[in-house]
């Protein structure tokens, strides 16, 4: 397992996410932002750093790669929705950069918690910023702590496989998706 993300492989991320996005036609920067943070606090919740009456706290693995995946999603969603297509390169590449250079963030706290939501909020609150790229990259340096980058990229890929499939119809029909 590795805590780095090469330019390739965030390249590689955001077109399997352009693909997705360029099949949904009601897609908008507002709808983005609260999912994102939707998503953002359905994964905290799958640590329960919070519930301190359990012995063992947090969901198995696989469920919070999957929803970390989710988060990821919409961050990918948000950098190519904000991000000009002639400035997309530059920005992997700081990107990437601020990934190497930051690697991880502190794990998850209940006060901590509740900065970081400031944080991801406020952002858009005052209006999107060149500092919303501290924002696009939390779901790769929240994987370094927690995990690492491959785990979250491999969960990432599996689970657009499969949104994929069930807009396609050949999985989960008759659930809404078609």
């Amino acid at each position: 397992m590795t805590n780095t993300l090469t330019i390739d492989q965030l390249q590689e991320l955001l077109q399997i996410q352009k693909e997705f996005d360029d099949r949904i036609p009601t897609r908008n920067l507002n709808d983005t932002v609260a999912s994102m943070i939707i998503e953002f606090v359905e994964w905290i919740n799958t640590l329960e750093f919070f519930k301190n009456w359990k012995k063992q706290p947090g969901k198995p693995l696989d469920t919070q790669l999957d929803e970390i995946a989710d988060y990821l999603a919409f961050s990918l969603q948000l950098t190519l929705t904000i991000v000009d297509e002639e400035d997309l390169e530059e920005t992997t590449e700081v990107m990437v950069d601020l990934i190497e250079n930051e690697v991880t963030l502190p794990k998850l706290h209940s006060v901590y918690f509740v900065h970081v939501m400031h944080t991801l909020t406020e952002q858009f609150v005052k209006g999107i910023d060149n500092s919303i790229v501290q924002v696009l990259i939390m779901p790769f340096l929240y994987a370094n702590t927690y995990y690492s980058i491959d785990p979250l990229t491999d969960a990432y890929k599996k689970k657009m496989k499969r949104i994929h499939e069930r807009l396609h119809g050949t999985t989960d029909a008759g659930k809404g998706y078609e």
